[in-house]
């Protein structure tokens, strides 16, 4: 298969732009170490955080306004030098269920600057294990790149066949994502942080008594300790999220 041509000596294009959805159910240090590590490798001039409205694939999820709430709480925490942060409503201002494809095109639409843009979607290397589930996946490529963190341990040879044909044809190097629009994919495996939104969950609500489910989240020895921004942390506490009752 052939590789896309790259031109080595083009110049970085005014607005790189890093995209980082998921559900945020909670936002946690893991997706703020990854924004983090990618404004510096990507040399991106914007971090943009987007909370999923209704994932389709994940039905049971907190109420947007709580995800949305800590997302920007998170945002406010996040001091990159020379780097805008934003957070972007409009899955969760979208009604029905949310496809990351459509919501690159709405963006891309809103203005010619977006449109222009060098636009990475940035995600786990994870999510490419089930990439060619998610709508019109191939389709991604035409409106950004992908920058890949590594987790530990990830084989990339379990990608789907037609998945790890991709990345293989797309792979690329910053600079080129930095000069180019959209097509290519770069893997980094230099972030080894594995930390689990569901693992923060299940700690913060590991019995149904209140006292101890409020001491998972704020005692500073406790399993979700460190894991979580504090401002994130006390609106959990606050707002009583995450508990299991019974």
């Amino acid at each position: 298969m052939t590789k896309l041509s790259i031109t080595p000596d083009a110049p970085a294009l005014a607005r790189r732009v890093g995209l980082l959805g998921g559900t945020f159910d909670p936002i946690h240090e893991g997706h703020l170490a990854l924004a983090r590590h990618f404004a510096r490798v990507l040399d991106l001039t914007e971090v943009i955080l987007l909370p999923a409205g209704q994932p389709w694939q994940k039905p049971e999820v907190s109420a947007a306004g709580h995800r949305l709430a800590m997302t920007r709480l998170a945002a406010a925490t996040l001091a990159l030098p020379g780097v805008t942060v934003t957070v972007d409503a409009d899955e969760i201002e979208h009604d029905g269920p949310t496809y990351t494809v459509e919501t690159l095109r709405r963006w891309r639409a809103k203005s010619e600057s977006n449109a222009q843009a060098a636009l990475t979607l940035l995600m786990g290397a994870d999510q490419l294990l089930h990439l060619d589930s998610w709508h019109e996946w191939r389709e991604l490529f035409a409106l950004a790149h992908l920058g890949v963190a590594s987790r530990p341990g990830f084989d990339f040879a379990a990608l789907p066949p037609e998945v790890g044909a991709a990345v293989a044809e797309r792979r690329a190097d910053a600079a080129t994502l930095g000069s180019t629009r959209c097509g290519h994919l770069l893997i980094d495996e230099t972030l080894a942080l594995d930390v689990s939104a569901t693992e923060i969950r299940q700690a913060i609500g590991l019995t149904g008594t209140k006292g101890t489910a409020d001491a998972q989240t704020t005692t500073p020895g406790g399993p979700a300790a460190g894991k979580l921004p504090a401002a994130v942390r006390d609106y959990i506490h606050q707002h009583h999220l995450y508990r299991h009752h019974g």
